[in-house]
């Protein structure tokens, strides 16, 4: 039978929603997976071992150089220093960077009075001593400082100038130089913090009164000017001129 125009059409179903395409989904979990890993780099901590920005590392401070008169660099000064006859000794054992037949064990001793570290004394004395330069470059004789002393320790003083008079005696060094007697070597704080118009350099100067002082324990006598524009011999008396020499603080720079 034909159907006749007009007549009802069949059900339709309702209309459906249209779908999401699947990619965009796929793309949303990508972002958030890869901004969760982004956050958790910055704020959870790297293990040790794992390669990033280098840590700064701390600059070590220097020791402070004290401030030396204007008076100092014109003239041999002598400050008011008190005197106490009181002493302390290095705490560090410091062991020589060349051993030779021969080591000298020594204790720095720092008068109370002087603002001067016992411990920073010994490292700046065994620094000279240790030198290839200095007295143990000669292949014969290495120094140790020690804590404990026995009756052959070398003693290095670092002491006011009234008690560096006293320990020199009977040499009369006008409160203003240094000395050896016997196994003493006696180190005028004055010369050891403000050196002498001769030198411009604090360290070398210091270099230079270990090791002319030591030279006397070792057996060595006073030397000249060997004669004009050369480098002066450690054990000349540099302190007081330099008679046309060149300053000089080390005994094989002048060999």
């Amino acid at each position: 039978m034909a159907i006749a125009n007009g007549a009802d059409a069949p059900p339709t179903s309702p209309p459906r929603r249209a779908r999401r395409p699947w990619w965009r989904a796929v793309l949303v979990a990508l972002l958030l997976v890869v901004g969760v890993a982004v956050a958790w780099s910055y704020l959870v901590p790297r293990p040790s071992g794992i390669t990033g920005a280098p840590s700064p590392t701390p600059t070590p401070t220097p020791s402070p150089t004290p401030s030396i008169p204007q008076i100092a660099r014109q003239e041999v000064w002598t400050s008011d220093t008190p005197s106490t006859g009181e002493y302390r000794s290095n705490t560090v054992t410091l062991e020589p960077a060349t051993v030779n037949e021969r080591v000298v064990d020594y204790v720095v001793k720092v008068e109370s009075s002087v603002d001067i570290d016992p411990d920073e004394a010994a490292r700046s004395i065994q620094a000279t001593l240790d030198d290839p330069r200095g007295w143990a470059g000669y292949g014969r004789t290495s120094f140790r400082a020690v804590t404990a002393e026995t009756d052959t320790t070398l003693s290095i003083y670092l002491a006011a100038p009234d008690s560096a008079q006293k320990l020199c005696a009977p040499a009369d060094i006008a409160r203003k130089w240094n000395c050896r007697v016997g196994d003493d070597v006696i180190l005028n704080t004055d010369r050891w913090l403000y050196m002498t118009p001769t030198y411009d350099d604090l360290a070398e100067y210091r270099a230079y009164l270990v090791n002319h002082e030591v030279g006397h324990y070792l057996g060595q006598g006073h030397a000249p000017c060997p004669g004009e524009g050369k480098k002066a011999p450690v054990m000349m008396q540099q302190s007081i001129s330099l008679d046309g020499c060149l300053r000089n603080a080390w005994p094989r720079e002048s060999d």
